[in-house]
């Protein structure tokens, strides 16, 4: 039996499908899990179509009028095509649930097809079915070319948008050559299932062709340089047809040179010969010129440019110059769009490594901050190879695999196409980041090779460029701890000064109520030895004892409570009570001093705020410290106003009371505004001290703004002053605004409520001693005043407070001759006849201060003294 030629044609053709499923599965390890079964689908069904074709369309049917060899092709060619597409799928989407459904559709159009061309009027592939579609439409027909188009469509649109939308021009590049190898396929599947021999022959060339093109482009991680094969085919044509035109040309010339007309014809051929040569070589080397400028783009000469660029990093010691440097290098030599110089340095451990761009850069970089482990695929390839590697490679290549997450989001956000390293005495110190060419193309190995080079040669000057950065930084930060160091000092010095001061202080204001106790117990004991001490006198000397020992538990009271807001340990018994009755306790003890010194003090807007939950005795304490700073430095006659009014955190949303206590006194210097709520600050000399409680600018131990901020900070509110500045002529005045939430925050300190309960946080601090704690809870008695000591000559800045009593009017200094240790007997007798009668006048000629009246329940809300 003689064997046809296309029937050794297809023979042939079925041996180089089974060579190229022999070498897929030879390369199985590079082909993943995921589009190995497709691609092997994709090749059986090709083969099988093959084996097929070597029958003969004309030797008879396999099925009568039902299944011939030429339906049979079609059928196993549609499901060929139908796993080609799944594997484009899975290729480029990395998607499982849109391949399932693209394989459910293209297995239901199989079906269809199969079952129309077996079950149907006309059986599929006669004679110019094709052809015929368009005069007498057969289903069968329709189905497989309406089924083959939308296929197409899908893989050319999926081609070419991948192409577009890549990221990395590796990734571009596979996109077009899978656009390249689709038409091959569905070309070579049409002419299949032609009855024409010739269109056969062609058919299952063609397709061999794309399906080992298929085979080609999943093996290979890179593939041939679609563009650039482009442009080089361009450039050969152009340079063939340049060469093809000169020789037409001398071929014509000889032509026309006659033997009979021209003497020495072979003289004349030999000098037109010369003449085509010796325009070939200008003609070929400007015409390879222009290719390479219009279509390649290739720098006009590399070798100097690097040349250049090893002059010039030679002497830069600036990092920042060397990295301008680099960014212009990588610019105008390698030609791409972005490029970045990363830093590595010793992470925080040992087996990592910090990366960071530096702040020169090409085109926009993240400012990001990664790690390196020294154990990773990427560290393990600069160490060992010392060559770029492509983020295509990363991202593709199974032996990068198994590089953690974060280090690899850190380059993939780089957006950068090449990592080139920078290695001194076989250390990493920084990677060289190239970004894509300005012509999208990929890296050749030249451009590798180029980078490489660059990136060698920058290692040396980046070594000194960060060994002068190391050198200056430390001489930074030595002159930073040098500034630490005189700050310090001057703090220490500040704090021993404080320290000092409060010494001076504390010594003078506890001083006070100890003279007054020592003086008021030589004059009973002056009087009882004369025996003249009656009850009356006795009742006026001891009240005026009790009154120095509330004013020495004060003092006292105050320290402690300091104490525990710096360790922040003061705790707070929250109860419901309203702004009105803490402001109405908090001035009670203050209004004889303000009539006596003729201020007037208005309360308005506090009877229409909201309960709040509150320390009661804290809170009193706190605003009646304010309102004291208020009276001490506000002159006689001076005007103090007390404004309430519910206001909304714009942080939180939630409502707050606001309290603002204004006086018309001599003001606070802005830049004391936020000094005033330290603990025992001054601005004037603390030897110049002069204590009083109420009396104008009289000063204190310097702790009642400090408890009044910690107190309402423990509230969950703020404390802030507002003043024009210090002036005692023009007297500006000063607004303390305190600001209180109507529920305290979570968390805060508290003990045992006053309703009941049970402790939700430790016990509280010691007390006070006993005797001192009844002494303060006893009722108040009238005060027998001495005689008062003048202010000072100079006016003092409003900078001091001290926490008020809480009973009874404030303890005058007492007159000096009285408390002198030095008195004789008969000095303190008659220093005591004296005290005595005036003690009593002036308890007979004081004054009750009706609260109700002084704190009236009127409609207008507006309280004033």
């Amino acid at each position: 039996m003689e064997l046809e030629a296309s029937s050794i044609i297809a023979g042939i053709i079925t041996l180089l499908y089974f060579s190229l499923l022999a070498i897929v599965w030879r390369n199985r390890h590079k082909i993943s899990s995921a589009t190995m079964p497709w691609l092997m689908g994709v090749l059986i069904f090709a083969t099988l179509a093959s084996l097929v074709s070597i029958v003969s369309p004309d030797s008879g049917d396999f099925v009568k009028d039902r299944l011939t060899q030429t339906s049979l092709v079609i059928y196993l060619l549609s499901f060929m095509l139908v796993a080609y597409t799944v594997l484009t799928l899975i290729f480029f989407l990395k998607k499982r649930q849109i391949a399932l459904i693209a394989l459910v559709l293209g297995l239901a159009w199989c079906v269809a097809l199969v079952g129309l061309g077996v079950f149907g009027d006309s059986p599929l592939g006669a004679e110019n079915w094709i052809a015929d579609l368009i005069d007498d439409p057969d289903p069968a027909g329709l189905i497989t070319i309406g089924g083959w188009g939308v296929i197409a469509v899908i893989l050319l649109g999926l081609s070419f948008q991948r192409f577009y939308v890549a990221g990395l021009p590796e990734v571009a590049n596979r996109a077009l050559f899978w656009a390249l190898v689709v038409p091959f396929v569905l070309t070579g599947a049409v002419l299949n299932s032609s009855h024409t021999e010739f269109l056969r022959e062609v058919g299952w060339v063609v397709q061999l062709l794309g399906v080992a093109g298929v085979v080609y482009g999943v093996i290979q991680l890179r593939v041939v340089d679609i563009r650039q094969t482009i442009r080089l085919s361009t450039v050969n044509l152009v340079l063939t047809l340049i060469t093809a035109v000169l020789i037409w040309g001398v071929l014509l010339i000889a032509d026309e040179i006659k033997a009979d007309e021209v003497d020495n014809r072979r003289i004349v051929l030999v000098g037109l010969a010369l003449i085509a040569a010796a325009l070939y070589g200008p003609l070929y080397l400007i015409s390879q010129a222009l290719s390479a400028r219009l279509i390649r783009q290739d720098v006009d000469d590399v070798g100097s440019e690097v040349r250049r660029f090893v002059e010039t990093i030679t002497g830069v010691v600036e990092i920042d110059e060397l990295a301008q440097v680099v960014m212009n290098t990588l610019r105008d030599v390698v030609r791409v769009r972005r490029g970045a110089l990363l830093i590595v340095s010793a992470g925080e451990h040992s087996n990592t490594l910090r990366i960071e761009p530096h702040k020169v850069s090409l085109g926009e970089v993240p400012p990001t901050q990664g790690w390196l482990s020294v154990e990773s695929p990427i560290h393990s390839h600069f160490i060992k190879h010392h060559l770029p590697l492509l983020q295509f490679d990363l991202d593709y290549a199974k032996e990068y695999g198994e590089v953690i997450p974060v280090e690899r989001e850190f380059f993939r956000q780089l957006r950068m196409a090449a990592f080139a390293p920078i290695m001194v005495q076989g250390r990493l110190i920084g990677v060289l980041a190239s970004g894509p060419k300005s012509n999208d193309a990929p890296f050749s190995a030249s451009d590798l090779e180029l980078l490489t080079t660059i990136a060698n040669q920058t290692g040396i000057a980046l070594r000194n460029s960060r060994l002068v950065d190391d050198l200056r930084k430390r001489e930074h930060d030595v002159a930073e701890s040098n500034k630490r160091l005189e700050a310090a000092k001057r703090q220490l010095e500040a704090l021993d000064a404080v320290k000092t001061d409060f010494i001076t202080i504390a010594s003078h204001e506890l001083r006070t109520p100890l003279a007054q106790i020592r003086g008021h117990t030589d004059i009973i004991e002056a009087l009882n030895e004369q025996g003249i001490l009656d009850q009356d006198q006795l009742t006026g000397l001891t009240a005026n004892l009790r009154r120095a020992a509330d004013r020495l538990e004060t003092l006292i009271g105050d320290m402690l409570d300091v104490s525990q807001l710096d360790l922040s340990a003061m705790d707070l018994r929250f109860a419901q009570t309203t702004i009105e009755n803490v402001v109405r306790l908090a001035i009670e003890p203050l209004q004889e001093s303000i009539r006596n010194r003729k201020q007037s003090l208005t309360a308005r807007g506090l009877r229409g705020l909201p309960v709040i939950e509150a320390d009661m005795q804290r809170l009193v304490q706190a605003i009646r410290n304010v309102v004291l700073n208020a009276v001490k430095f506000t002159p006689d006659g001076g005007r103090i106003d007390i404004i309430g009014s519910l206001v909304s955190n714009t942080q939180t949303g939630k409502d707050e009371i606001q309290i603002a206590i204004k006086d018309s006194g001599i003001g606070i210097d802005p830049k004391n505004h936020e000094a005033i709520f330290e603990k025992f600050f001054r601005t004037t000399d603390p030897g110049l001290h002069s204590t009083g409680t109420t009396k104008f600018m009289g000063a204190g131990p310097g702790l009642g703004l400090t408890i009044a901020r910690g107190v309402i900070t423990g509230h969950g509110g703020r404390v802030w002053v507002e003043s024009e500045g210090f002036d005692p002529d023009k007297l500006p005045g000063s607004t303390f605004y305190i600001v209180l939430p109507i529920t305290p925050p979570e968390g805060g300190r508290r003990v045992m409520t006053f309703s009941g309960g049970t402790p939700t946080s430790r016990p509280t601090q010691p007390k006070p001693p006993a005797g001192l704690a009844e002494l303060a809870r006893e009722p108040a008695r009238p005060v027998v005043a001495a005689s008062v000591a003048p202010p000072p000559e100079k006016p003092v800045e409003q900078v001091e407070t001290d926490e008020v009593e809480d009973k009874g009017a404030p303890f005058i200094e007492p007159n000096p001759t009285i408390i002198n240790p030095a008195a004789s007997r008969v000095g303190l007798t008659s220093a005591a006849k004296a005290a005595a009668e005036e003690a009593l006048a002036e308890v007979e000629a004081s004054m009750e201060v009706d609260l109700d009246e002084a704190f009236p329940e009127n409609d207008d809300d507006d309280s004033k003294w």
